[in-house]
């Protein structure tokens, strides 16, 4: 039976009921990756992750692959689980809406984490300026 729901209504199908540990699992996942990166940018000197993305302009783009790289298999696998979610849900499968939750999920908890975690790293162990702070 397929229901014609909206694209948010569809979204919020699938977080119901079997869908539900995904949420907590998969942003956990992410977070720990963005722990272990932000304290390796940290020792390597290097701003928070999102500054580097948004406000410092040098090698955004290889900084954005780099990333990519770094959460391929846990957005690829946020993307599927949710595709198959909502197909037990709603009986079809919405690909965009799949890869916004994986962003959701994945992507954001991932960012601020290595973000806060490089700041909290540097400040606790009492690490030189960045590097582009130290210009």
């Amino acid at each position: 039976m397929t229901r014609d729901l909206s694209f948010w209504q569809g979204i919020m199908e699938t977080a119901r009921g079997r869908g539900q540990l995904r949420l907590i699992l998969q942003p956990i996942m992410a977070i720990i990756l963005g722990l272990r990166l932000g304290i390796a940018d940290a020792k390597a000197g290097d701003d928070p992750f999102v500054m580097r993305l948004f406000i410092t302009g040098k090698g955004r783009a290889r900084l954005a692959k780099d990333a990519l790289m770094d959460v391929i298999v846990p957005f690829a696998l946020a993307v599927v689980i949710d595709g198959v979610l909502q197909y037990l849900a709603l009986g079809h499968v919405r690909p965009l809406a799949a890869i916004v939750v994986g962003a959701a999920l994945i992507w954001v908890p991932f960012s601020v984490s290595r973000a806060f975690t490089n700041r909290i790293y540097r400040r606790s162990h009492h690490l030189p300026p960045t590097h582009e702070g130290a210009r």
